[in-house]
């Protein structure tokens, strides 16, 4: 594979070299003859010198390139292969998907309650405290329950 890289790489060379040349030809032909229609004469060397020569320089370096990455590379050790190798098909399973709406209302809360105290005189101490109606405490001053009855 080298070998035909470097006979690519020659055949551009050689091309370029006449592309060239043929160039500077159709430039005294056409300067003698007074030919003002240059464009077809260079057309037809890009198309006949030009793009060949430049596809075969292309290619040729190309493939000496790949070849020396391939050079370049370690070599990949080779697998083991299995006494017994099954291949199990892939089960395709179909989900379902549900999408559940729920709609609540919010309702605003109530209003809480106020509690009603209630003084009540302690029967250790005689001492007044406020007590909310229905709940029990202590007193202050000699600690004895207090309740207060609504």
């Amino acid at each position: 594979m080298r070998f035909f890289s470097h006979i690519l790489t020659i055949f551009g060379v050689l091309f370029a070299i006449a592309s060239l040349l043929f160039t500077v030809v159709v430039g005294l032909i056409t300067s003698e003859t007074g030919d003002s229609d240059l464009s077809a004469s260079i057309s037809a060397l890009v198309f006949m010198f030009y793009i060949p020569a430049f596809l075969l320089l292309f290619f040729g370096h190309r493939i000496r390139k790949n070849l020396r990455l391939k050079m370049a590379a370690p070599p990949q050790p080779a697998p083991e292969p299995s006494p017994v190798q099954v291949i199990q098909p892939q089960v395709q399973r179909r989900v379902e998907t549900r999408t559940v709406v729920n709609v609540v209302e919010s309702r605003p809360a109530p209003a809480p309650k106020k509690a009603v105290s209630v003084s009540v005189e302690c029967k250790g101490c005689g001492a007044r405290k406020a007590v909310i109606t229905g709940e029990s405490s202590t007193c202050d001053y000699c600690g004895s329950p207090l309740t207060a009855r609504g």
